[in-house]
């Protein structure tokens, strides 16, 4: 039986990536697979991901009470009030295709909305624990910063994580699953994307020996990166993260798996956030779906997020890269395609402490082309 490919899948490595590939076809499915390259190109090459980012002007609902979105629902939004009290809102109709994300100050009215709950009554949550929408959001605040990640195409540019946030914390297991350097430098750039401190947290220290030393660590202990080794089993490192909190609006990021909603429950025993192990694969079970915002007692806000398969870099400033990789020459950071990770020559000649960091770069610098790695067209 010959198998059928969808747009995008390629019977050989590059074998839909020219017009050319059109002509092998019959004249019905490659006149369908050239219309539909069309209709994608268009999209892609007029699309302004920057425009997506920009948020209509508040002031003519300045006048308006104002409350932090604490989580999106496919509906409506969920609002911590000055008191910390939760409202639930809905989206005033200029706000529907804005890109609102957990953080954002809005602006909402008061006024009594009725909601199109398909649900039967029976199954609507209670008023008390906010159910049913009992406002209306009408304005976004200018954001102070915006943590985001690259998309899954051009339609798609940005994956917005946080807004309004002060502290990135990574999240990486000594053991169960294993530490992933390519990880945190992914997670620096973000930080650095977004203007905002970057700190490390090892959790599950209690697994390793106090002997090692986690030399994957070494380059951004190197840096000056706040790297700070924890155990939630034994209270390891926990109180002072407490203090770190004081304050600031931190945002956790980290594979399924390290350990995040543990510490979490750590710092904030209120949450009480189902914990998961493994599984037999070796890969972490995702047991937080969305972004909560936690407001601790102590002062501080924690916003725990989905564990992460991997950050895409796409998209952002290539100049960020000599921040993450200082040790690297402008040379180096213009074209590190130009040079060979596997060239003992030219390891030598780059005098690199760490060449590992060299293949590491060079995936990083990749990827934020403009090109859209996941639509296999030509442009």
């Amino acid at each position: 039986m010959t198998r059928k490919f969808r747009l995008g899948q390629s019977r050989e490595a590059q074998d839909l990536d020219h017009r050319e590939a059109y002509s092998r076809e019959r004249g019905g499915e490659s006149k369908r697979r050239q219309q539909h390259a069309e209709r994608l190109e268009t999209g892609i090459e007029s699309h302004d991901a920057e425009a997506l980012l920009r948020l209509p002007d508040p002031t003519p609902w300045m006048h308006l009470p104002e409350a932090i979105l604490i989580q999106r629902h496919s509906q409506w939004v969920d609002l911590e009030l000055e008191d910390r009290t939760i409202l639930r809102a809905t989206l005033g109709g200029k706000l529907k295709g804005v890109r609102l994300v957990c953080g954002d100050r809005v602006r909402y009215s008061a006024a009594p909305v009725e909601p199109e709950d398909p649900r039967p009554p029976a199954q609507a949550p209670a008023r008390g624990d906010g159910g049913s929408p009992e406002a209306q959001v009408v304005a976004v605040m200018p954001r102070k910063t915006l943590l985001k990640r690259g998309g899954i195409d051009d339609r798609e540019p940005w994956q917005l994580i946080c807004a309004n946030a002060d502290e990135l914390w990574i999240c990486a297991a000594v053991v169960d699953p294993p530490l992933r350097p390519g990880l945190l430098e992914r997670a620096q750039v973000l930080a650095l994307d977004a203007g905002l401190t970057f700190r490390v947290i090892v959790t599950k220290r209690d697994r390793a020996s106090k002997k090692d030393t986690l030399p994957e660590l070494d380059p951004l202990r190197e840096q000056g990166v706040a790297i700070h080794e924890t155990s939630a089993l034994n209270g390891e490192g926990v109180n002072d993260l407490h203090g770190l909190l004081q304050g600031k609006v931190v945002v956790l990021l980290g594979h399924s798996g390290v350990g995040k909603s543990t510490l979490v429950n750590a710092l904030h025993p209120v949450a009480a956030l189902k914990t998961g192990g493994l599984t037999k694969f070796g890969t972490g079970k995702q047991t937080t779906t969305a972004s909560r915002w936690l407001a601790l007692e102590a002062g501080g806000t924690l916003v725990d997020t989905p564990g992460i398969r991997t950050l895409s870099v796409r998209g952002l400033d290539r100049t960020l890269l000599g921040r993450v990789f200082p040790e690297f020459t402008t040379e180096v950071l213009e074209d590190p395609m130009a040079f060979d990770p596997q060239d003992d020559a030219t390891l030598d000649h780059l005098e690199l402490d760490y060449p590992e960091r060299l293949q590491s770069l060079q995936r990083l610098w990749q990827e934020m082309e403009d090109r859209n790695p996941n639509q296999n067209v030509w442009r």
